[in-house]
């Protein structure tokens, strides 16, 4: 059984992907970079990166990283906003670029960070919709303790005419 995507789950890691991904001088990311460059757990990284594949673009190229070979991720939005690159910038060779602190000429995405606005809504975004999740579980909560209190009242019922017909 595949386990349900959740923003609320993964809200913490989320924010932080959305915000760095969105302003940093990188195009794109693996997450082992981003682990380092985070502070974050990787496999939570991956987690949510391979989770939410509306908010986050995966590479069908994949490179060597200290973890072994990553594909790089970037939010969607900033993927969009992507400019060509030179002839001469496009050699990516066998370089381990989740090792280096800044990136290289493939790499360099400054001008294509995203703007205020759209930051704040894929941030808003994110987060609406772990409010809606959690609101949703608060509901779905309550109309179960209902029911049961209404099958308790019930019973309850019962049990009284049961009572008043034998006594």
């Amino acid at each position: 059984m595949t386990r349900q995507r959740r923003y609320n789950d993964h809200l913490d890691v989320l924010l932080a992907l959305v915000t760095y991904l969105g302003l940093c001088a990188w195009r794109s990311r693996s997450p082992n970079g981003l682990a380092r460059d985070l502070g974050l757990d990787e496999t939570s990284i991956t987690i949510a990166l391979n989770n939410f594949p509306g908010l986050f673009r995966k590479s069908a190229n994949v490179h060597p990283t200290n973890a072994g070979p990553q594909p790089s991720y970037t939010l969607h939005a900033r993927y969009a906003r992507r400019r060509s690159l030179r002839s001469d910038e496009i050699s990516l060779g066998t370089r381990n670029l989740a090792a280096l602190s800044d990136p290289e000429p493939t790499q360099i995405g400054i001008g294509e960070e995203l703007d205020a606005d759209t930051l704040r809504a894929v941030l808003d975004f994110v987060t609406e919709q772990a409010r809606a999740e959690r609101e949703s579980r608060q509901h779905a909560r309550s109309q179960r303790w209902l029911l049961a209190g209404v099958f308790l009242a019930a019973a309850a019922s019962i049990v009284s005419a049961v009572i008043q017909t034998v006594g």
